[in-house]
């Protein structure tokens, strides 16, 4: 799995397999303080990801107080966090 940060900001990330019971689902919603221990993923850059199975995976990332979460169901997807004007979004290839 490709993660991307495609703005100008660095971000936290981290990846939660969602049907194994991580209490992290598509509408999950944490505190920026749960993503303090998280890695950083710098601003235009890329990390390839080798999720546990089975899937589908959530992929999360917290740039500033923004959250964004988005469900994959692909170990060999691509998800990149993107700029939509003030705010942030995900989006999948």
């Amino acid at each position: 799995m490709d993660i991307t940060n495609g703005t100008d900001q660095d971000t936290k990330w981290k990846v939660a397999n969602s049907g194994g019971g991580s209490g992290v689902g598509p509408h999950h919603h944490f505190t920026v303080e749960e993503a303090v221990s998280w890695p950083v993923l710098r601003a235009g850059s890329r990390v390839q990801h080798h999720p546990a199975p089975p899937g589908p995976w959530v992929v999360c990332f917290v740039v500033g107080r923004h959250q964004v979460v988005q469900e994959i169901d692909s170990d060999s997807g691509q998800v990149a966090l993107v700029q939509a004007g003030a705010d942030f979004r995900a989006q999948m290839d």
